[in-house]
This record gives C-alpha cells, sequence and structure tokens, in this order.
C-alpha cells in the first residue's frame, strides 16, 4: 500500500527543488550573518548523529573561538527566542539544547525557530562561531561551512522524498554540503566498502566525503552509588525517546546480547506513567541504559525520585572518524573556517 503515497512524495520533491532553486537564483533572501557558522545537518527525517557531530565541533573549535550553539529547540513548549540559563529545562528549551548547555562548558545555547533572529541575537554577545544544529534545510540563513550528515544504514541516496521515502527534499540537495559524512559506521569498515559509498555518493570536485563511528564512552549512573563494573547484570533495557531507537539498540548490544529496547517518539517528555511501565520490566538482575539526551529529561522533578537506585545508566558516544581521518578532519574544518 505505500507506493500509493508516490504521487504524494514526488509532488513534494518538486516543491522543495523550486523552494531550492529560488535560493540559488537569489529570489528568495539569506540571511549572511557577519559570525563564523557551521551547519550541521541531513537531508532525512530521522537520527543520524547530529548531536555528537556538534558536541565533536565544540570540543574541537571551542578553544580557539568563543562558540555558541543554535538549535530550533525540537519538542520543547515555548515559542520564540530563548537562550539557555541556570532555570532552563527541557521543556522550555528542548531535550538536545539542554543536554549541550549542561554538558559543553561555556557554550551559549540558543534556541528559536528563526535562525535569523537567533543569529542577530548572538551578533550582540561575544559569540564568535555559531554551530547550527539541524539547519541544512533553513535556507532563510547563508552559513559559511555545511556539514551534511547520513546514516550508514540508511543512505540519503538510496532515499525518496516524503510521505514515501524519509527525504526532507530531494537527494540532489546534497550537493550544497562541503563536506558530507556517512555516520553510524560498523566499528570496522574495509576499504571495498568505503569505495562503494564513495562511487553511489559521486562527490564533487569541492566536496569531502568522511565515515564516522559512535565510539561507547564510561557509562554513568543515574541514582545510586554503584559503577556500572560493580553493578551485576543479565539483561539491558535500552531506554530512548529519539528517532531511531534501533540505532541505540545496536550500541547496548556491544555490551550485552541480552538486550531489549523500549522505545518513545523523538523528543518524548517522560510521565510519572512512563516510569511505572519501565519499572514493571524491571528486576534485579536488569539494568536500563538511556541516551544523555534521554537522562537530563529523566532528571526532571517527579520523574527522578521514581527512579531505582543502581539500575538506571547513562550511555555517553562520541564521535570517531575511521580511516584515522580525524586530523584530516580537523585541518579542513580549520581550513574553511579561515576562508
Amino acid at each position: 500500500m505505500k507506493i500509493l503515497l508516490l504521487p504524494f512524495s514526488l509532488v513534494y520533491g518538486l516543491i522543495a527543488w523550486l523552494r531550492n532553486v529560488c535560493y540559488d537564483l537569489k529570489i528568495l533572501k539569506s540571511y549572511n550573518s557577519k559570525l563564523k557558522t557551521i551547519v550541521i545537518g541531513n537531508l532525512q527525517v530521522g537520527g543520524s548523529g547530529k548531536t555528537p557531530m556538534t558536541a565533536y565541533l565544540y570540543w574541537m573549535l571551542s578553544s580557539k573561538y568563543n562558540t555558541a550553539v543554535l538549535s530550533r529547540g525540537y519538542g520543547r513548549k515555548t515559542k520564540g527566542l530563548m537562550a539557555a540559563d541556570a532555570q532552563a529545562n527541557a521543556e522550555s528549551i528542548g531535550d538536545e539544547p539542554l543536554w549541550y548547555f549542561q554538558t559543553l562548558p561555556g557554550a551559549q545555547v540558543v534556541v528559536a525557530e528563526s535562525r535569523e533572529n537567533g543569529l542577530k541575537h548572538l551578533e550582540k554577545t561575544d559569540a564568535e562561531l555559531v554551530l547550527l544544529d539541524d539547519a541544512f534545510q533553513h535556507r532563510a540563513v547563508k552559513c559559511g561551512v555545511q556539514i551534511l550528515l547520513s546514516d550508514y544504514k540508511k543512505p540519503y541516496y538510496k532515499d525518496f522524498p516524503m510521505p514515501y521515502g524519509r527525504l526532507r527534499e530531494c537527494s540532489s540537495g546534497a550537493k550544497r554540503a562541503d563536506i558530507i559524512i556517512i555516520s553510524k559506521c560498523p566499528e570496522v569498515l574495509s576499504l571495498e566498502q568505503k569505495e562503494n559509498f564513495l562511487k553511489s555518493i559521486k562527490a564533487h570536485a569541492k566536496q569531502d566525503v568522511f565515515f564516522s563511528t559512535l565510539q561507547i564512552g564510561n557509562p554513568r549512573k543515574v541514582k545510586g552509588n554503584l559503577s556500572i563494573d560493580k553493578r551485576p547484570f543479565k539483561k539491558i533495557i535500552a531506554l530512548s525517546g529519539i528517532a531511531n531507537p534501533d540505532s541505540f539498540k545496536e550500541i547496548c548490544l556491544r555490551i550485552s546480547p541480552n538486550c531489549v529496547s523500549l522505545s518513545y517518539k523523538d523528543h518524548h517528555h517522560y510521565t510519572a506513567n512512563d516510569m511505572t511501565q519501565i519499572l514493571s520490566k524491571l528486576d534485579d538482575d536488569t539494568i536500563v541504559f538511556t541516551t544523555e539526551k534521554d537522562a537530563v529529561k529523566l532528571s526532571a522533578e517527579g520523574i527522578y525520585n521514581l527512579i531505582p537506585i543502581n539500575q538506571f545508566y547513562i550511555l555517553p558516544v562520541q564521535v570517531q572518524f575511521l580511516f584515522d581521518d580525524e586530523s584530516r578532519f580537523d585541518a579542513l574544518i580549520k581550513e574553511k573556517l579561515l576562508t
């Protein structure tokens, strides 16, 4: 029955293409900020690893530039421009911006539906560089460096525009990217697999292509005093409210093959009823791993008190470039920011 959606997909793709043509021909105007800017985005709906990539760039560049993060703040219950402060929570600015604010030292974090308004606000601060999270399709602003991420298992060039597929625009939109990163790759990727991807991507001469995976960090307890190496368990529940829960389960499977997924919609705000459901699946031999993005919502008042001691752990991940390309990527970004 999905084939019935194909005509709607063609119409959606045509509208998105015409919109891009209008920007290319400058019929629609783009705001050009005086600040240095990097866009981290994708062509598809769903998770492609933008959050850990944004964090990677912040850690790399914040010692050289006063670096801010600008996001729309998906999942928040507020409107307009808001700057993160000590009173911010997931409902006021969104889960990802809250995680940035709590995790990236010294980061200014701003959320705004209009990225132009967000940039104009940051121009009045001491910010020198802005990382625009999920703004590849937000062409109302002109950005310095465009980074496009695509999930290894669901590459954009094999997909179709919505609603038949998951593309927000035609796959030809990838040509706007300065850098393409195939994300969430297996930890070991052969040269043959790499070459096959490069042939399929058909990058133009001014585009650089990289391959990355997600490396597991040390799990952190949500509540209690037992580190994961002191806590015996036989089963893992992979708890997440993200766009691609299967990818989080796959990461948890690296720790134990006895793992089940318990997922909610992306940017889900946990309730007491949710916790009752989660707790009903626990026993003494079971622990819960959750994402860093979900953890900021589990710390909310009324939810944290329901969490049992030594059974919930945060599983952090960070970007790792394959084929020893980290230094090449870092040098390329720094070079592009100087031009």
